[in-house]
């Protein structure tokens, strides 16, 4: 029978050098088990698992394209004469817009038969912003906007600015060029039917030269 001050069998020694000596060899390990790595898990530079954050799923889906997914294109159509009378009007127009209603970069305006377009590989509120800004500068004129993306395509008009009605693009395509169509099925590219003018690079003086030779033409 031993007592709590006696050695311990066969060691020699009491129970505080033991213990002192346990928690010397325990020093600086972990013992705790790590939890399995989780599903939203992954890997950095040096091979270490991070976790990802709702901001990396979400740029992940918004904010990367897919390299594979259709472009998408936006097709303005007026009953303008030519495509300086637009342009020109346009950039008139922006005079009076704030800076934050800039033109979409990427549009350009060109001629077909019945009439100026405007085009541009837009996302669908760039594409609004752009037919808003065109039926704007053009006051009484009414204009269509054509926009796909994939298997989707819509016709929307716009009159003074202000967005009108959806109507069916079936309807809306027999009445405007037949290049307006090929674009929107891409059988044609923009760059078949010419360079077009950039809107973002014409000057005052030019739009106001294009809009009294348009006139004069009348």
């Amino acid at each position: 029978m031993t007592t709590p001050d006696d050695p311990r069998p066969g060691d020699g020694r009491p129970d505080d050098d033991i213990d002192a000596e346990f928690a010397r060899m325990m020093e600086g390990l972990d013992l705790e088990e790590p939890e399995p790595p989780s599903a939203d898990a992954t890997s950095d530079a040096d091979g270490e698992l991070t976790e990802l954050t709702v901001e990396d799923v979400l740029g992940t889906a918004e904010g990367v394209e897919d390299p594979d997914a259709p472009r998408p294109i936006a097709v303005v159509a007026t009953s303008v004469a030519s495509a300086k009378a637009l342009a020109g009007a346009l950039r008139l127009a922006s005079d009076t817009r704030s800076e934050t209603a800039e033109t979409p970069e990427g549009t350009h305006i060109l001629d077909t038969d019945s009439g100026a377009i405007a085009l541009g590989a837009l996302d669908e509120t760039s594409a609004h912003e752009l037919a808003a800004q065109i039926s704007g500068a053009l006051q009484r004129l009414g204009i269509v906007l054509f926009w796909r993306r994939g298997d989707r395509m819509t016709a929307t008009r716009y009159r003074q600015g202000e967005r009108g009605e959806d109507v069916s693009p079936t309807i809306l395509l027999g009445g405007v060029a037949p290049a307006v169509e090929q674009l929107l099925l891409g059988s044609v590219d923009a760059e078949e039917l010419g360079e077009g003018i950039d809107p973002r690079g014409v000057t005052r003086m030019q739009a106001l030269r294009w809009i009294a030779t348009g006139r004069r033409k009348r």
